[in-house]
């Protein structure tokens, strides 16, 4: 029997450690696709991970903010294959919960696609 891919976005895919964030914040490179942000720095796993940063204060509702989440998640875990080895905390915008959810996936594709152009140009440390 043939074995059925897996499309979860697993542990090794995900910032997870509060120290991680913070060298994030330190070190990282700051780039921006309206109405999200993102801060990138290269890792030695091979691999691209992901972190989310979604403030109560800029998404009041937490079923806008879950919902942000769940569209960054799955946008990130179509694209990672694509993407550098990366360590990316994406964060948003004030504003994002008026957004569509087709207008957040078309940013979110934006952004994947600066993150890829402008680490291919330079090495992000």
């Amino acid at each position: 029997m043939q074995e059925v891919p897996r499309f979860t976005l697993g542990p090794d895919r995900r910032l997870r450690r509060a120290a991680e964030f913070k060298q994030l914040y330190a070190n990282g490179r700051r780039l921006g696709a309206e109405p999200f942000t993102a801060i990138v720095r290269a890792n030695q796993l091979g691999t691209a991970r992901l972190g989310m940063s979604i403030a109560a204060r800029t998404v009041r509702r937490a079923v806008q903010r879950n919902r942000v989440r769940r569209l960054i998640r799955e946008s990130f875990r179509q694209r990672c294959a694509q993407l550098p080895p990366l360590d990316i905390v994406v964060g948003v915008r004030s504003g994002v919960q008026a957004v569509t959810s087709a207008r957040l996936r078309e940013s979110l594709e934006r952004l994947w696609q600066k993150i890829t152009s402008t680490c291919e140009r330079s090495s992000v440390s």
